[in-house]
């Protein structure tokens, strides 16, 4: 089974959804870009039928270019905020 794109659910995300947030300092400041989370089904951990862990897509855009994505996947605990896994306090 597919889903959809993820270039086109990010094309849907509403402005609201999408969160300035630090990529890192640079040579004379702090970088910035746009970055949103959709939270995807959990999954089983490993030592049984509860769920442990949720999985994520990520996306960010430049300021400059919003039409320009970089997206990725990731698995974090529940508990797990955006903010954690941008932050890579994980």
């Amino acid at each position: 089974m597919h889903g959809p794109r993820v270039d086109h659910v990010l094309a849907q995300a509403p402005p609201e959804a999408w969160q300035r947030l630090p990529a890192s300092a640079g040579a004379k400041c702090e970088r910035f870009y746009d970055g949103v989370a959709a939270g995807l089904p959990a999954e089983r951990g490993f030592d049984g039928d509860e769920l442990t862990r949720k999985r994520w897509m990520l996306a960010r855009r430049s300021i400059s270019k919003p039409d320009e994505y970089a997206y990725s996947l990731a698995c974090a605990p529940l508990d797990a905020t955006v903010a954690d896994l941008v932050g890579g306090d994980l």
